[in-house]
């Protein structure tokens, strides 16, 4: 681990450095990814969920695949689909057992940063309505003590960490409700999750060339992307995008693990956190399954995949951290 001595001239460094307009950054950024919790109590049980979230709570100061330790992260982005069936409400109470916006305050004991995903949906609404686990989501974010940037519903938003700039999406980046397996479904709106994130990376990003990382649920290839959302969509997505330096796009929904490509941008599909016990056995646990490890160190971007049984994929690529 780096100690203070070292730290100091590394900053003095930067800063001399920044004023000769070269960039340079000392801060290293940690933050973990899980998705799809998909909490629903009398069908498959939340074990799995729980011994995930005791990992990843004593995961800092391990090893790290790609050398050093793991530090204390900033955040768990959790990627969508945080309950079942939002109709059993003891599956959000137990969700929020688990995870809270404000560390120390739930079960991870790390703040997570929470997408929503089709199953945190009301089937019922339409129009622009929020579901009440919708609704929470946005409360809970009023307790945060950093500095969001949100659309007008405080639902949509954006940060910064170091010289990562990220923005969650949501349930998929479009600005109209889309058809379901081809059938209509006005619940699966995407509160104009693409006009925002155009107003924001105009706002804050810009031409400064810094590093970007968009988050949202639905995936961008196979099932993921052929039955939720359309083709009209991407191609407007890869529009808003092109201009900046996206160095990830990270998205959940199917429960597995994947890493691949997508108009030349890395995207890092997250597992979710438990394999779901069968149902017809019910007297079986859920199993724990994994997350992702995603961590900044100078111009190094790394992201490691912990399954339950230790450390399996790695990845890492050099990238442009930008200018002041």
């Amino acid at each position: 681990m780096t100690n203070r001595a070292s730290t100091t001239p590394l900053l003095l460094i930067a800063l001399l450095m920044g004023g000769l307009g070269i960039r340079l950054t000392a801060e290293d950024v940690t933050f973990f990814v899980t998705s799809d919790p998909q909490v629903n109590i009398p069908r498959w049980g939340t074990a799995g969920t729980e011994h995930t979230i005791m990992v990843m709570n004593s995961l800092p100061g391990r090893s790290f695949p790609l050398g050093g330790e793991v530090a204390e992260p900033r955040g768990v982005l959790v990627l969508g689909d945080l309950v079942d069936d939002i109709n059993n409400r003891e599956n959000w109470e137990r969700y929020r057992r688990f995870f809270d916006p404000l560390p120390g305050k739930a079960m991870l004991r790390f703040n997570a940063i929470e997408v929503i995903g089709n199953h945190d949906l009301d089937l019922k609404l339409g129009n622009g309505a929020f579901s009440y686990v919708q609704q929470d989501v946005i409360a809970r974010n009023q307790t945060r003590p950093e500095k969001f940037f949100y659309d007008q519903d405080h639902y949509h938003y954006s940060w910064d960490w170091g010289p990562l700039h990220l923005v969650n999406l949501n349930v998929f980046p479009a600005d109209e409700a889309r058809p379901v397996y081809d059938r209509p479904a006005p619940w699966n709106d995407p509160h104009h999750a693409l006009t925002f994130l155009k107003q924001d990376l105009a706002a804050r990003v810009a031409a400064s060339g810094r590093p970007v990382i968009v988050m949202w649920h639905y995936g961008l290839r196979g099932w993921g992307r052929e039955k939720w959302w359309t083709l009209d969509d991407l191609a407007a997505l890869r529009d808003v995008l092109k201009p900046y330096n996206v160095a990830l796009i990270l998205h959940g929904h199917e429960h597995a693990f994947a890493h691949y490509q997508w108009e030349g941008y890395d995207v890092f599909m997250s597992p979710s956190p438990q394999k779901d016990r069968d149902p017809k056995a019910p007297t079986l646990d859920s199993t724990p399954k994994g997350f992702l490890v995603v961590r900044l160190q100078g111009e190094r971007l790394q992201v490691a995949h912990h399954e339950v049984t230790g450390w399996a994929q790695t990845w890492e690529k050099t990238i442009t951290l930008g200018k002041p």
